[in-house]
């Protein structure tokens, strides 16, 4: 008893001194991570025991003695500043060390959309942008709210527009920029894409200083919401259990749509927490229950509702009608322990027509698993059982993996008491099994983490310890502080509330009773943040769209939202301590979420990392699968005063030949359509701590295989006129038609075959062919193809034969392939490609023949007849088995022209006719009075 008395009264003391004040501050503009020499700084103290602040020389105070001050500092560097107070109970009150930059990136970049902000101005797609100072803004300005900018901020803007600063707006949605043009009114404008209801973007800034000034680049969010229908009194609250610590869940896609879930209600945003409302439910034909609202314990926020666990049970509410509904068809009705949200965004992941889970479910042995949006007038399925289990295997916990088709499930073997973890490849529908504790030295309830890498990387804990592992790795590692793993004697005998985790890895464990520890995920210590919240406030973490630390608080007067300034408190916190970042700067270009990769393509990216002389810092490039793709690596390396800078340049590409595929079409869909072509790949230097910046873009995704909207275009000759409507139909003889001997009427489909070339009969014509993502050039085509007329017409010709375009035996030709009366379009293609130029031990054959394959570079070309004018509609079609993995065709028309018809010739006959007949009556009159004259010389002299 006396042993329990001595650790009670030391918890009570450390929750004293923990409670006694609370002390925070912050900044005008909170979009900034640090503050610089000169910016406001405003302090807040909460508690009753103030005297004044403490603060070095390098900075003033308005008032030392207020609890609510203004410091600003003169100096750079780190400035220790701490509250004094006159409760003796507390013998030190927690110092921070702020770090003050001497940044010259001063200004900020001011974006609004006049539509969003009540102006009489109708389009959503319009942003105007401007250039302010945030010490010398003014309210409208800090909250977004200013349609026009100030007489000074309109200055500001145009002479550093005068000297060069523009805006550059890059969407986070869409790998492109936006064009801004500046207007006469002191601002740029610029025309959004994309969605109505939400922009995302950033403005990068041109480095242009106007009296030793420049403006950082920012990125901005704005919403478009609609509030929820209003509640009328049969509707329900939905409440955790009374006591419970709130929790949160948010769109993996769309983290400003986020789902609160607290005793006192359920919440949702539908901008990041700018505003939010309590949801209720209509009961329908479900009981009401006996407390008067529902008591849920999970849940998950999908495109068109949400799901409740409620018991064991889950529960659907529609978004349209708000009702809550039960059906064991769709929903497990029963047994249900658990709900699980996909923490990564997967929209980005480049599977065709397949859908990846978003939901997964379980009870103590099956798990189920549910896509992004519940249709509950249908009587599909919306989950799936994807595992049973015996009775001697229990499911602990579930959550998505580190590959965005992946997901793991945390079991428990009652009979050994042993852990495992059972991996899910969804697309390929292959679990793995790999142990993790092989006895069970931790006690549940269980909650894991998989972090978005390229080689599994997992984070497991439960209420006082916390496990992970990396890259694959069977080692298991505890997370430590100082010397000890159990994390709750470190927080007065609080348990883990829950994690976060942002893109550069920087992790942070809320404790039930709003501790914060900090971790750079990979590290295997925890460092204790100071103090931010009281510790009997019911306090949440969620990450915006911003990847920003939002600090929820749940007040008697409502919820409290407040940004959390994360690096600040990272520097104050490591301010001391014997650590800093093994390199100075880690950059590469590798920022896109998803790269396509064809055949006979390779993508090239370069990573840049500067270091202190000595370090041997390198930069790793690991990724999932090793037989898809070859890399490449050329490395550059400099050292200058003292810095050591190493350059790496990866070329990432696919040397396989696919001419002697056997099935290389079964080969093409596979590779269009089977995750098992898309590679992941991540690049990190082979040495981090605590304090360093990693880029938030670290993965991306290579899709080996056919790029979205990859087609052909058949160049339209500038010396061939090109005509449009210039007829509707047209008829075909039949003695020109392969399989038909009757005439053919066409009714000319002009927005299918386009417009028509019009070339004189006796001109040789080769299409010339262009490769087109959507409407972006990529390149010239150089790759064997072959023609076709698309209403069997023969009458037209090849020039070149096989023997002189020095074929080694004989080539393939349309007689060949159409057997088996097979169409066109699959007779012949780069599934069964065989080129004439290499030897295969083949009989020579028949190399007279006429060569029907065509290129770029070859003297083959097309020839038409000399009989009659004609009209053809050509496909074109890529046969080169090594070129794309698409399926490239394309379709062009010919008109021939200048053979004259038979109707013309007519007149011409008859004139020729009287011609020779004329010449024949002279001819014969020339020789009668010829004879008739040496007739009459005869008689003369005799």
């Amino acid at each position: 008893m006396l042993g329990f008395g001595v650790v009670l009264t030391y918890i009570l003391f450390l929750y004293f001194q923990t409670v006694a004040g609370i002390w925070r501050y912050k900044q005008i503009w909170e979009d900034k991570e640090l503050f610089i020499v000169d910016s406001t700084i405003f302090l807040e103290y909460e508690g009753s025991s103030f005297l004044e602040w403490q603060y070095p020389d390098g900075c003033d105070v308005n008032n030392k003695r207020s609890p609510h001050a203004v410091m600003w500092c003169k100096s750079p560097g780190f400035q220790a500043v701490k509250p004094l107070v006159s409760d003796v109970s507390t013998e030190k009150e927690e110092e921070r060390h702020l770090y003050i930059s001497d940044s010259f990136f001063r200004l900020a970049w001011y974006a609004v959309i006049p539509l969003l902000r009540n102006s009489p101005e109708r389009d959503p797609q319009t942003v105007r942008i401007w250039i302010i100072d945030p010490d010398r803004a003014d309210e409208a300005e800090i909250k977004n709210t200013a349609m026009m900018p100030s007489v000074y901020f309109r200055y500001l803007t145009k002479c550093l527009f005068i000297g060069g600063e523009f805006a550059v707006i890059e969407l986070s949605s869409f790998p492109q920029t936006s064009q801004s043009y500046f207007t006469n009114q002191g601002f740029w404008e610029a025309r959004l894409l994309g969605v109505h209801e939400y922009h995302h973007f950033h403005i990068t800034s041109q480095s242009v200083s106007f009296h030793g000034r420049s403006v950082a680049s920012s990125q901005h969010v704005f919403f478009r919401t609609f509030p929820e229908k209003p509640h009328d009194d049969k509707n329900v609250s939905l409440c955790l259990p009374t006591g419970s610590q709130m929790s949160i869940v948010w769109g993996a896609c769309t983290p400003h749509r986020a789902l609160l879930l607290s005793d006192k209600g359920t919440f949702i945003t539908k901008n990041a927490f700018l505003t939010y409302e309590e949801i209720k439910v209509d009961p329908g034909e479900l009981l009401m229950p006996a407390e008067g609202y529902y008591v849920v314990f999970d849940a998950v926020l999908l495109e068109n509702g949400s799901i409740f666990r409620i018991g064991d049970a889950l529960f659907w509410r529609d978004n349209e009608d708000g009702k809550l509904r039960k059906n064991p068809i769709k929903l497990p009705g029963e047994g249900v322990k658990g709900l699980s949200f996909r923490t990564q965004c997967a929209d980005y992941y480049p599977l065709l027509g397949f859908e990846l889970a978003t939901v997964l479910a379980w009870t103590d042995h099956e798990l189920y698993k549910g896509g992004k949006a519940l249709d509950w007038k249908t009587n599909s399925n919306y989950m799936s059982n994807i595992l049973s289990l015996p009775k001697t295997t229990k499911i602990l916990t579930a959550a998505f993996g580190s590959h965005p088709a992946s997901f793991g499930a945390l079991v428990m073997y009652t009979d050994s008491v042993q852990l495992s973890l059972l991996t899910c490849y969804e697309t390929e529908g292959i679990w793995k099994t790999r142990t993790l504790l092989s006895t069970n030295v931790l006690q549940g309830p269980f909650q894991m983490l998989f972090v978005n890498a390229a080689l599994e990387t997992l984070l497991v804990w439960n209420k006082d310890t916390m496990l992970y592992s990396l890259h694959n790795d069977s080692e298991w590692r505890y997370l430590r502080i100082m010397d000890s793993s159990n994390i709750s004697q470190e927080a007065s005998g609080s348990h883990i509330h829950h994690v976060v985790m942002d893109r550069s890895r920087n992790m942070l464990v809320k404790m039930e009773n709003n501790v914060l520890f900090f971790c750079k995920f990979g590290m295997n210590k925890l460092f204790r943040l100071p103090t931010w919240n009281d510790p009997g406030h019911s306090v949440v973490l969620y990450l915006n769209q911003k990847e920003q630390i939002i600090m929820l608080t749940m007040l008697d007067g409502g919820l409290h939202v407040q940004k959390y300034p994360l690096q600040m408190e990272i520097r104050s916190a490591m301010q001391g301590e014997v650590h800093s970042c093994p390199f100075i700067g880690f950059t590469h270009n590798m920022n896109r979420p998803v790269y396509y990769i064809d055949k006979e393509e390779a993508i090239e990216f370069w990573v840049q990392i500067v270091y202190h002389e000595g370090k041997n810092i390198n930069v790793t490039l690991s990724r999932n699968k090793d037989h898809v793709l070859q890399i490449t690596e050329r490395t550059h390396f400099e050292s200058v005063r003292h810095l050591d800078t190493t350059n790496k340049t990866f070329t990432i590409y696919q040397d396989a030949d696919y001419r002697d595929m056997t099935n290389n079409s079964d080969l093409i869909i596979k590779k269009s359509r089977n995750s098992s072509d898309i590679v992941t790949m991540e690049l990190l230097p082979t040495h981090i701590d605590y304090s360093c910046n990693l880029p938030k873009n670290q993965i991306s995704h290579f899709f080996v295989g056919c790029p979205p909207n990859r087609h052909i275009r058949v160049i339209k000759p500038q010396r061939i006129p090109c005509k449009m409507h210039i007829f509707d139909s047209y008829t075909i003889p039949g003695f020109v038609l392969r399989n038909s001997s009757k005439d053919l009427t066409v009714f000319y489909d002009w927005k299918s075959f386009g417009c028509v070339l019009r070339i004189h009969y006796k001109d040789e014509f080769r299409p010339d062919i262009e490769l087109y993502d959507g409407e972006t050039f990529v390149r010239s085509v150089d790759a064997n193809f072959i023609v076709w007329e698309n209403f069997n017409r023969k009458d037209y010709y090849f020039n070149a034969t096989m023997h002189q375009v020095a074929c080694l035996h004989e080539a393939q030709t349309w007689t060949s392939m159409l057997v088996d009366e097979k169409h066109p379009e699959e007779a012949w293609g780069p599934h069964n490609y065989r080129s004439c130029f290499v030897d295969d031990s083949e009989k020579l054959g028949n190399l007279d023949q006429p060569y029907e394959i065509m290129n770029r570079s070859s003297m083959n070309f097309l020839t038409f007849s000399r009989e009659n004018s004609a009209i053809y509609v050509f496909y074109v079609k890529i046969v080169d088995p090594n070129y794309s993995f698409c399926d490239l065709r394309a379709v062009f028309a010919v008109q021939t022209y200048g053979i004259p018809d038979v109707d013309q010739l007519l007149p011409l006959y008859m004139l020729l006719s009287q011609c020779v007949i004329t010449l024949i009556i002279l001819c014969i009159s020339f020789y009668g009075y010829t004879f008739i004259y040496r007739d009459m010389l005869q008689k003369k002299c005799v």
